[in-house]
C-alpha cells in the first residue's frame, strides 16, 4: 500500500506544478526473523529495545553507586548521557540502528507521560500548610540564600549574558535563565532527602523548610517566563488570561468535586477505583487543555496535584497506585531523553562556554557562601552549615523539565544545554555523597545545649516529674500502655508527663511532620472539627485524654502526631526525648498486631524500634502484649509484676522502674535476682567489680525503700549455669500482668554474640526473647523490656554496647 504525499513548494505561487512525493507506508510491528525481518526497522520493537536497555542502564547504575551516596536521579540522567551522543550514541552503528531521528518523536511522548505525571505526583504530595511549619531558622537561611545568588546572577547577565550567542530569547529570557541557576525546589529537594534517609534529620527538615520558603516565588517566575516568551505580546497576554481561567477553573469547579470524593469515601478505606481511573484521565485532559491555550503541558497536571488533599485517602491511594510506575518505568525514559539531547562534541565556542561556566560558578558559590554564613548566624555548626549549603544546591527533575522546554523551544543551542545539564549533575554528584557520609543525625546541628544530656530511669528523682514518650501505632495499644502508666504511680509530688505520639508511616505526603495533636485541630476549620472525631488518631487520643482525667493520680498528656519513614521515624523520637530530657521511650513490639498489620509494616515497626534503641539518649522500653491487659476501671486497679533481675545496667533500669511501682498500693511486685554461685568463684575484671558494686547499690536502695511493704516480695534464686539460669525463670510462672526484665546482662553466658542462633528477636535479648515466647506462662503474659542508653555508664561492657546494637540493626538491612 503506498501513501500520496502532495506538498507544494514555495514557487507553487509562481505557477509551477506541485512535487507529489509517493512513499509505502510502514507497519508498526515486525512480521518475525524467520522471515528474515530485522525488527529493530519497525516502531514498536524499536521502542521496546530502547525501553528495555534504558531501564537496564539506569538500574545498574543506580545498583552501582547507591553504595556511593549517589541518588536516582543522577543515576537515570547519567544512564541517559551515556547511552546518548556523547558515549555509546556517537556511533554511527548504534545510532543508526538504535536512536534513529525518525523514530526519536514516539519516544518523546513516552518520556512527556512521565514528566506529566511526575509533576503531578509532586504537586499531590505537597503539604499547602508546610510554610506555617517551617523549621527554626528557615526563614533566616532561605531567604538570603535565594535572593543573595539571585542578585550575583542578574548582575552577570547583561555583561556576560548580552555576550552569549547560546541563549536566543532575548534580555527577559537572558535573565530569567541566569536567575534559574539559583533556584531550590522543594520537591527535588525532599525527594533527594528521602533517597539519603535524612528526611526526618534535623538538617533535612531545615533544608526543606529553607526551600520551601521562596518556593512560591520561584514557581510563580516559571508561569510569568511562559507569558514573556511568546513571540508575539498578544499571544502572552492571551495565554496568560487563560491559564487564569483554568487555573479558577480547577480551584473552584475540580477541588469541590475532589472534596465531594472524599468526603464520601469511608473511614479507613481507600478511594473507589473509578475515581482513581477519572482523576489519573484528568491528569491527560488538563495537560491537553493547558497545551491548547498556550502554556506547557506540565501546567495544567501541578494545578490538578495541587487541589488534591496530601495524605489518606485519596492523595495516598494516588501515589501507592501510580508513583512506582511512573518513577521506575516513565521516569527513565525521560532521563534518556535528556540525556539524549546532550552532547559534548557539541562544544565549539569555548570562549562562550568559559563565560556561562563562570557564572554558573559564581551562583553556585554565591549559595553556598550565603547559605554558610546564614548557618553560622543562627548558631549552627560549620560543617552543618556546609553540608546545607550543598544540600540547597542539588538539582533535579523540576530544572530539567525547565531547561529541556527551553532548549525544544530553540532559547537555548546544543552548547549551552549541555554545558547546564552536566553542570547541574557534576554539583549533584559531588552533593549527595559528601551530605551522606559526613552527616550524623544524632549529633545535633546547634552545640550542646542544657538540653543535650543523656538520662535513665534512674535519674529523676522520686518528688520530680516523670516523664515518658509512648510511640503508638494502633488503637489496641491504648489499654496496655495506659495500665503501665497508672503502675507506675502517678503522685501530687511526682506526677507522669506522658508525650502520646501516634506514629503514621508517610504515604503521599512530600515531607514528613511533627505536629501536636490539639494545635493541628485547631488549625482546621471549625466545620472540619466535626469531621475529624471519628480519625483513628482522634479516637486513640480521646482515650489518653480519658484516662488522664480517671487516673487516681496527676497524669498529663502531651498529644503529638507523627508522619514520616519508617527508617528514619526514629530521629523524631529521638529528638523529641532530648529535647524534653525524657528518660523513658515506650515502644510496642512489632508482633503486637500481627494478625491485623500487614508484613511491611510490621518489618517497618521492627526496624523504627531497633533504631531507637541504637540511637536514643535515654532507656528504651519494647512492650511486648501477650496477654489481656490489666484490670483498670475508673474505681479499682490492680497490677501484678515480676521482675528478673540478673545483673547490668539493663536490669538496673527494670529494677529502678519496679522500684517507682512499688510506691503504689494497687502494684503488687515480685522480684526475681538471679545469681550464679561459679560467678562468685571466679576472679572479676575490674569493670565486672564495678558493674557488681553498682547492681549491689541499687538492690539495697531497692530494699530499704521497700522495708515493710507488703505488695513487694523479694527472692534470690541461685544457679550453676545459663541452662539452669533459663530453667529457673520458665519455672517462675505467675499470674503476673507484667515482666520487667533487662536487654543486655552482665553475664557473659547471655550476651548476644554468644547466645545468636537462639534468640528470634535480637532487640529483645535472651531473656526478653524467652519470656514473650510461649516457653513463658503459655505466650500469655506481657513483657517490658528495658535498654539504657549505650553512652551511660562505664566499663568494657557498655563500650561495646553501640556495636552490638548496629550488629543486630543489619537483619533488616
Amino acid at each position: 500500500m503506498e501513501v500520496t504525499l502532495r506538498i507544494t513548494s514555495p514557487s507553487a505561487a509562481a505557477g509551477l506544478v506541485p512535487v507529489a512525493i509517493c512513499q509505502p507506508q510502514q507497519s508498526i510491528s515486525s512480521k518475525g526473523i524467520w522471515l528474515r525481518d530485522n525488527p529493530l526497522d519497525y516502531p514498536f520493537p524499536l521502542i521496546m529495545a530502547q525501553v528495555t536497555l534504558v531501564l537496564f542502564t539506569s538500574r545498574t547504575l543506580y545498583y552501582l553507586l547507591r553504595p556511593l551516596g549517589q541518588t536516582k536521579f543522577a543515576c537515570n540522567l547519567l544512564g541517559g548521557i551515556i547511552l546518548g551522543p556523547s558515549l555509546l550514541g556517537h556511533k554511527k552503528v548504534i545510532r543508526e540502528k538504535l536512536f534513529r531521528d525518525k523514530d526519536a518523536h514516539l519516544f518523546e511522548i513516552l518520556s512527556l507521560l512521565g514528566t506529566l505525571y511526575s509533576l503531578f505526583i509532586i504537586a499531590v504530595k505537597f503539604d499547602k500548610n508546610m510554610l506555617r511549619r517551617t523549621a527554626k531558622n528557615a526563614w533566616k537561611i532561605g531567604l538570603p540564600g535565594f535572593l543573595v545568588p539571585l542578585a550575583v546572577s542578574l548582575g552577570l547577565a547583561h555583561p556576560i549574558g548580552s555576550t552569549l550567542p547560546g541563549l536566543k530569547g532575548g534580555m527577559f529570557f537572558l535573565y530569567f535563565s541566569f536567575s534559574s541557576f539559583s533556584f531550590t525546589f522543594f520537591p527535588v529537594i525532599a525527594q533527594a532527602l528521602n533517597e539519603l534517609n535524612l528526611m526526618t534529620s534535623e538538617l533535612g527538615h531545615l533544608a526543606m523548610s529553607s526551600a520551601l520558603v521562596t518556593e512560591a516565588i520561584q514557581w510563580l517566575s516559571v508561569a510569568v517566563h511562559i507569558v514573556f516568551t511568546k513571540k508575539s505580546p498578544i499571544h502572552g497576554i492571551l495565554a496568560l488570561v487563560s491559564l487564569f481561567a483554568l487555573t479558577v477553573l480547577i480551584f473552584f469547579i475540580v477541588r469541590p468535586l475532589i472534596l465531594v470524593i472524599i468526603k464520601n469515601t469511608p473511614q479507613g478505606k481507600e478511594v473507589k477505583e473509578v475515581y482513581v481511573v477519572a482523576i489519573l484521565l484528568g491528569v491527560l485532559v488538563s495537560a491537553g487543555i493547558s497545551d491548547a491555550l498556550g502554556a506547557t503541558p506540565m501546567t495544567g497536571p501541578v494545578l490538578l496535584g495541587l487541589v488534591i488533599p496530601d495524605g489518606p485517602p485519596l492523595g495516598a491511594t494516588l501515589i501507592q497506585k501510580t508513583e512506582f510506575l511512573v518513577s521506575e518505568l516513565l521516569l527513565p525514559v525521560f532521563f534518556f531523553r535528556v540525556g539524549f539531547m546532550t552532547d559534548v562534541y557539541s562544544f565549539q565556542d569555548w570562549g562562550s562556554l568559559g563565560k556561562l561556566q563562570m557564572v554558573i560558578l559564581l551562583t553556585y558559590g554565591a549559595k553556598i557562601v550565603t547559605v554558610t554564613v546564614a548557618a553560622l548566624c543562627c548558631k549552627i555548626r560549620f560543617k552543618n552549615g556546609i553540608l546545607l549549603s550543598l544540600i540547597m544546591n542539588i538539582k533535579g527533575i523540576v530544572d530539567l523539565v525547565v531547561f529541556s522546554r527551553w532548549r525544544s523551544s530553540k532559547m537555548l543551542d546544543q552548547q549551552s544545554y549541555t554545558q547546564i545539564v552536566l553542570s547541574m549533575l557534576l554539583v549533584t554528584l559531588i552533593a549527595t555523597p559528601v551530605v551522606r557520609f559526613l552527616y550524623k543525625p544524632q549529633i545535633r546541628l546547634e552545640p550542646s545545649s542544657k538540653h543535650s544530656r543523656t538520662r535513665n530511669i534512674q535519674s529523676p528523682r522520686f518528688n520530680s516529674d516523670f516523664s515518658i514518650l509512648c510511640c503508638v501505632h494502633n488503637e489496641e495499644s491504648v489499654r496496655n500502655i495506659t495500665s503501665l502508666l497508672e503502675s507506675s504511680n502517678p503522685t501530687e509530688q511526682s506526677p507522669i508527663l506522658a508525650y502520646v505520639v501516634r506514629a503514621v508511616e508517610l504515604i503521599g505526603r512530600a515531607a514528613p511532620l511533627l505536629l501536636p495533636y490539639k494545635k493541628k485541630q485547631q488549625q482546621e476549620g471549625g466545620t472540619k472539627k466535626l469531621k475529624r472525631t471519628n480519625t483513628p488518631t482522634h479516637q486513640l487520643m480521646r482515650a489518653f485524654w480519658n484516662y488522664s482525667k480517671n487516673s487516681k493520680g496527676p497524669v498529663s498528656i502531651h498529644a503529638f502526631t507523627m508522619i514520616a519513614p519508617y527508617n528514619s521515624m526514629h530521629e523524631t523520637v529521638c529528638r523529641l526525648a532530648e529535647d524534653n530530657n525524657i528518660p523513658l521511650i515506650l515502644l510496642p513490639f512489632h508482633e503486637n498486631n500481627q494478625y491485623t498489620v500487614g508484613a511491611n509494616v510490621r518489618a517497618g515497626i521492627r526496624q523504627f524500634n531497633v533504631n531507637v534503641q541504637t540511637y536514643s539518649p535515654c532507656t528504651v522500653g519494647i512492650l511486648v502484649e501477650r496477654g489481656l491487659s490489666a484490670r483498670l476501671s475508673v474505681s479499682h486497679f490492680s497490677y501484678n509484676v515480676a521482675v528478673f533481675f540478673i545483673g547490668g545496667p539493663d536490669d538496673r533500669e527494670a529494677l529502678a522502674y519496679a522500684s517507682r511501682m512499688s510506691g503504689n498500693p494497687d502494684v503488687g511486685i515480685t522480684v526475681f535476682r538471679i545469681i550464679l554461685r561459679n560467678k562468685l568463684k571466679e576472679g572479676n575484671t575490674k569493670e565486672e567489680e564495678v558493674e557488681e558494686t553498682m547492681d549491689e547499690s541499687l538492690v539495697d536502695e531497692f530494699k530499704i525503700r521497700n522495708m515493710g511493704n507488703d505488695c513487694v516480695i523479694w527472692k534470690d534464686i541461685e544457679v550453676d549455669d545459663t541452662v539452669q539460669l533459663m530453667d529457673a525463670i520458665r519455672n517462675s510462672q505467675g499470674d503476673y500482668d507484667l515482666v520487667l526484665v533487662g536487654r543486655r546482662h552482665a553475664e557473659m553466658s547471655l550476651r548476644d554474640e554468644e547466645m545468636a542462633e537462639f534468640v528470634q528477636n535480637a532487640e529483645l535479648g535472651v531473656v526478653g526473647d524467652m519470656l514473650a515466647s510461649a516457653d513463658f506462662c503459655g505466650g500469655m503474659v506481657n513483657v517490658l523490656v528495658l535498654q539504657e542508653n549505650v553512652e551511660l555508664g562505664n566499663g568494657a561492657f557498655r563500650a561495646n554496647s553501640a556495636k552490638r546494637s548496629a550488629k543486630w540493626t543489619k537483619f533488616s538491612g
